[in-house]
Order: C-alpha cells, then structure tokens, then sequence
C-alpha cells in the first residue's frame, strides 16, 4: 500500500493549482487524471480581466484575486521553468453610443476607474469598426491553460506523483480514503462538469455549460497589441493567428461545435473587425458553471474524507488562485476563515 497526505482526482485547472499548494506546503499526493474529450481546461483560452463586461463593474472580489492569480502564475513560471501567462490589456469595443455613454458614466460614479486606464475616440483603430469608441482595461491577459497543465503533468509526474487513469468510483473506500492501494488521509475531486458523474458529490448544483471557439488567421494583422471584447473576444496568438470565443451553449455537452455556435462567432466578429479572415480550426469544451456564480469548495457532509473543488466557471484563470490557497489552508489547518471555503455552502445543497 502507498501512503500520501492527498488523492486529487482531476488535473484540469482547479486540481492542477490545489496539488501545486499542497505539495508546496510539505504534503505528499497522488493525481489521478485521464485526458478527457470536452474538458473546459484543455481547450480553454484562459482570459482573465477584472472587469464585467456587461455591467462595467469590478468582477467578484477583484481587487483581492487579480493580484494574487498574476503573482502566483509567474511564482509558477518560475517553478517549472516555462511561461504561459500573458499580461495584455482588453480593448472594449463599444457597440453603440449609448453603452459608451454608460461606461463613461460608471467611469464617474464608481471604482472601476482603477482598472479602466484609457477611453480611446472613435474609429481610432483601422482594423476595428469602433464608431462607438473603445476602452482599454489593464491590467488583464490570458494563461495558456494548456501549457500550464501539460508542465505541470511533468512536474508531477516527475516526482512521481501522477496516475493516469480513468478513476473508478467503485474502488474508493469512502470512510478510509483508501483508492485501490493507496491510502490518503482525504480524496478532493476537482472534476469539472464530471462531478456529476461522481456518486458522492452529484448533489451538487453545477450546470454545465459548452464553450465553442475558433481559430483564425488575419493575414494583415500579424499581433493586436489588445485582447479585444465585444460580446465575444478575440485572442491574439502570434503569428497572424487568434482565438474567437466563446459561446455559452446549455444544452450539447460534446466536443463538437454546433453549427449556430459557429454562426454566433462568425456574426460577432463580422460587426467588429475590418479586415479579412480565414477560418482555420474549431473546438469545444464544458465549463463546470454554478446555478449562483458562485465555486463550491468544502468537505462531504457526511464522509469528511472527501472534498470537492469545482465549479470555478468563466473566471477560474482569475479566481482559482486565490481559492486554492485559502482551500488548501482549510484543509491544512481546520481554519474556516476564507471568503467560500467551506462547508455550509456544500452541505446546504445536499439533502
């Protein structure tokens, strides 16, 4: 029988950052993770900005988790010796008058001004159909999700420290911990979409929700200088090329992208790009989304050896940090002083 502190199953972005705290924190673990079709992290473009877009107003706790996610990405740079995080201000194209006129005003009246550095005039840029205006919001980027999970697999692999397997449900001792021949002291289930699949947490409200992209190429434009937003976004990637997202599809939980998703992209950047384009790929994954917006960190109710981390939605590149740590000082520490670690909120849903 192998021992270790932690069993984490699923290596997509909240299980990569939960095993990166623990094992930083003196813990020995186990991941266990199988490539999965539809797997939001793999296919996810990894945006971050503290900005809602529709509202123009500070997302969730913003000022708290924007610092924190930029620091601990490049701590992990660091410690893999790679990047992947990307620092690149988002440029709003404003779709009429009346929402730049509404922007300015919140601009005014509140502290959004903290992260909205510049309201351009319009038509400033060739490339764009900006009639309206623009502003620029910074700071902001994207994380390739990709290249952070596939170096870290290494890593965990590495220190021998990673299983890949489909995990079965029917080999877990919930009472003990204990997963074929390993024994942990607590099992956290960071699966994404799948945890409803999981027959201890699939009580849990997570509403999935597909996300479809496309790849691009401009060929008059080698690299924007801008992350640009407008009711979809469009991601430079170098080299002529950019990632169009996303949709926000309730109902095909596949990999495969539906022909009205392609339209509503293809629509969306028609209304704001000036200049010619050929479609070169496109792809899907399924976001693990919360009926309330809100992540659902904690232990079972009844089986305290299990845990669930999950439901990071939209904005786990900006939130997922920051929750990981406080989570893995709950688990560390018995402490229950974070902002939704905790127990009450997984427990209020089962029944």
């Amino acid at each position: 029988m192998k021992s270790v502190d932690y069993i984490i199953v699923g290596q997509g972005l909240a299980g990569t950052l939960l095993a990166h705290d623990l094992i930083e924190q003196g813990h020995t673990l186990v991941v266990i993770d199988k490539d999965m079709k539809a797997s939001a992290s793999k296919v996810a473009a990894g945006l971050f900005n503290p900005v809602s877009m529709k509202r123009c107003i500070p997302t969730w706790n913003a000022s708290v988790f924007l610092p924190f996610a930029i620091e601990r990405y490049q701590q992990l740079e660091k410690k893999l010796d790679t990047s992947f995080l990307n620092l690149t201000p988002v440029l709003k194209v404003f779709s009429n008058d009346e929402v730049s006129k509404q922007w300015k005003v919140q601009y005014s009246n509140t502290d959004i001004n903290q992260y909205i550095t510049t309201f351009n005039k319009e038509e400033k840029f060739s490339y764009l159909k900006d009639s309206s205006g623009t502003a620029q919001i910074d700071p902001a980027g994207n994380l390739e999700v990709n290249k952070f999970l596939s170096s870290s697999r290494e890593y965990f692999e590495s220190i021998d420290s990673y299983i890949n397997e489909v995990f079965d449900y029917k080999e877990l001792n919930p009472e003990t911990a204990t997963y074929k021949d390993i024994v942990g002291q607590r099992v956290i289930f960071c699966e994404g979409f799948r945890v409803l699949q999981n027959p201890f947490f699939d009580f849990l409200p997570i509403r999935p929700t597909k996300g479809e992209v496309m790849k691009i190429r401009i060929p008059s434009l080698e690299k924007l200088d801008y992350i640009l937003s407008a009711g979809i976004y469009v991601l430079p990637l170098g080299s002529y090329e950019y990632i169009v997202g996303a949709t926000y599809n309730h109902k095909d939980m596949d990999d495969v992208v539906s022909e009205s998703g392609l339209s509503f992209l293809i629509e969306g950047l028609n209304k704001i790009l000036e200049a010619d384009y050929e479609l070169i790929d496109t792809n899907a994954g399924v976001r693990p989304t919360v009926k309330d917006r809100k992540p659902l960190l904690g232990l079972h109710p009844l089986l305290p050896k299990l845990g669930v981390f999950n439901g990071l939605g939209t904005r786990g590149v900006l939130i997922g940090p920051g929750l990981s740590a406080q989570f893995c000082t709950n688990l560390t520490t018995n402490a229950n002083n974070s902002l939704v670690a905790d127990n009450e909120r997984v427990s209020r849903f089962f029944c």
